[in-house]
């Protein structure tokens, strides 16, 4: 996909002469870095580096793999250091922005008089065993490897089984490992390997090992595009499950069908192993996990009950074959974070784990557009900076209906709350997309007077609300101690009508009481567990024999293993014969395990 920048015919190759280069610090080399953001958003996105002439700079242009930056005449043995991190307005670094951890490239990129392409993914953090930077070999064919397991469930020997490429050669059931690339925003890792072939006829498959832990089938460097030296072609591929060779989860420079599959929001399938995604814990309580995070309208809401009844509004829960949604007694949720992905639904109906239950979720946002246009109450609340004059005059002047970016109206002028920093106005506009935009900014009165901010503030609403309600801050006026720079505007978006079911994984499996001695009872049937006591002596507890349960979800149980009354709880060493006794134990969904031993009173 990607060719090498420059391509010089030098007389030896850099296995030859780049050690002696690297030695003596002789010639240079050019390096470009490519930087794949996951949404794929590159807006005032930038680099911070180091080493050589390299620094911090916006992005250089934008590609089929992502944004690029252009590095030459970098010296041989030079580690560059590279970080993406937003550039507001392009004025520097936003330290509180940060897309990747310290990314240092490993010196051997830097080839006398060649360009070498670097790959690295948002949410990389280097360290020595995953480095997070994946270097194509300018004189080779290289193929780049993503892989994407939406559950996060990655096994300790996943990798790939490869052939025909330099330097990997791994056994069958010796997976050559892959490294963790970056982080998805869902805060999921993502896998990468990036491999170099001599000549076509290249091609590996993704395993943890063995047949039944396969991931793809034959993934080809010639189908990848990779035709000439220092071409990078990508496979993408995303996680179907174990033992999946079908082939239509590997997607060749196809990263919009890849982004769509692998992180289309979804809420997480059930991980047995993990205990983890979306499942139904006991006939009440339900555990959701999302594919990606939410914003949360909890922390900041003035109405905090309001708040919680948006989120509860999110889900439905609904019997297979039936319109009637359960009752939902409250959703549990983390309400001092920002972003939600995981949630708990408490129920006040019960779920019968012979039937099937499928679970909704929906932010209930606008799609469409209404037919008649409505008028929406705005509110914006702001707080301004401590030099603003006693008795200003704030209002604002936006292309807001009635306002035409006039400062001063008396309809956009906003009043002090008390003494304090913080004013406030209200003003009504109409609407009748899902989602209609305008744009504003604060001022003093006059254009004179505006605030120093980058850029126009974005004021989105939804045709779905009567009344809105936002906060904002002026940090600065252009004409009181304005800083250096401006700052940057806030972010406001339409937001999309995320939803999305599946069906609840249930409880069926009852747990398992094992005995553990005596030996003699142990992996028996119930007819042959067999304790001998003796007449006529009390009976001495020791006697009884010892076991362990445990259920594939509640885990230990052995404590709460008990002998029930009846006819299978009676022991009388008195009488010679056989008693039967049974142990039961249940989990939390109610499914019940009986076993039974025998304890045979014989006269000595």
């Amino acid at each position: 996909m990607k060719k090498v920048l420059l391509v010089l015919l030098l007389v030896a190759a850099f296995g030859l002469f780049g050690v002696r280069a690297f030695a003596e610090g002789e010639g240079t080399g050019n390096l470009v870095i490519h930087f794949k953001a996951w949404d794929e958003d590159y807006t005032e996105l930038g680099s911070w580096a180091w080493g050589g002439p390299a620094a911090g700079k916006v992005y250089d242009g934008l590609d089929d793999f992502g944004a690029y930056w252009e590095y030459n005449d970098i010296p041989v043995g030079t580690e560059v250091g590279f970080i993406a991190v937003l550039w507001p307005g392009g004025a520097g670094p936003n330290w509180d922005a940060k897309l990747t951890g310290d990314v240092k490239i490993d010196p051997s990129a830097i080839i006398e008089g060649q360009t070498t392409h670097v790959y690295v993914f948002e949410g990389a953090a280097t360290n020595d065993d995953n480095p997070a930077h994946f270097i194509a070999q300018p004189d080779k064919l290289n193929m780049l490897v993503v892989y994407f397991d939406s559950t996060g469930s990655y096994e300790e020997k996943l990798g790939v089984h490869a052939w025909g490429w330099v330097d990997i050669a791994p056994g069958w059931g010796d997976p050559y490992p892959m490294s963790n690339a970056g982080k998805t925003a869902a805060g999921i890792d993502v896998k990468a390997l990036m491999l170099s072939a001599d000549a076509p006829g290249a091609g590996l498959l993704v395993y943890a090992g063995d047949d039944a832990t396969k991931k793809t089938g034959d993934v080809k460097l010639d189908d990848s595009g990779a035709a000439v030296a220092g071409d990078v072609g990508i496979a993408y591929v995303v996680g179907k499950g174990d033992a999946y060779t079908a082939g239509d989860n590997v997607f060749y420079n196809d990263y919009a069908a890849f982004a769509e599959e692998a992180f289309s929001f979804k809420l997480m399938a059930f991980d047995a192993v993990a205990m983890s995604g979306t499942y139904a814990v006991d006939p009440q309580t339900i555990i959701v996990k999302t594919s990606a995070p939410i914003a949360s309208p909890y922390p900041t809401a003035d109405d905090k009950d309001a708040a919680r009844a948006t989120i509860e509004s999110w889900f439905t829960v609904v019997e297979v074959g039936t319109t009637a949604p359960l009752a939902i007694e409250r959703v549990d949720f983390a309400s001092s974070n920002t972003t939600l992905n995981q949630f708990v639904v408490i129920l006040e109906d019960e779920m019968d784990n012979t039937k099937e239950y499928e679970l909704f979720f929906n932010l209930n946002q606008p799609e469409e557009a209404l037919e008649v246009a409505k008028e929406v109450s705005v509110t914006l609340n702001v707080t301004v900076p401590e030099n603003t004059p006693d008795g200003a005059l704030l209002s604002i002047a936006g292309n807001i209906t009635g306002n035409g970016w006039t400062p001063g109206l008396e309809a956009f002028t906003a009043t002090q709350v008390g003494t304090s920093l913080v004013y406030t106005v209200t003003f009504n506009v109409e609407v009748k997309d899902a989602w209609t935009s305008f744009e504003y900014k604060w001022t003093r009165g006059s254009w004179d007077n505006d605030e120093f901010i980058a850029s126009n503030r974005p004021l989105v609403i939804p045709n779905n609300v009567d009344s809105i309600v936002l906060e904002d801050e002026v940090e600065a006026w252009k004409d009181i101690e304005a800083p250096a720079a401006q700052y940057a505007a806030p972010e406001r978006k339409a937001i999309l009508n995320v939803k999305a079911s599946i069906v609840l994984a249930m409880d069926t499996e009852a747990p398992e009481i094992q005995f553990i001695s005596p030996t003699g009872i142990v992996g028996k049937p119930a007819a042959e567990r067999i304790i001998e006591v003796a007449w006529g002596v009390p009976f001495d507890q020791n006697s009884f024999p010892r076991f362990r349960a445990t259920d594939d979800r509640d885990g230990d149980l052995t404590s709460f293993v008990f002998v029930p009354k009846g006819e299978n709880s009676v022991l009388n060493t008195a009488e010679e014969g056989d008693y039967t006794i049974m142990l039961q134990v249940s989990d939390k969904w109610g499914n019940v395990t009986q076993e039974t031993f025998i304890f045979r009173v014989v006269k000595e």
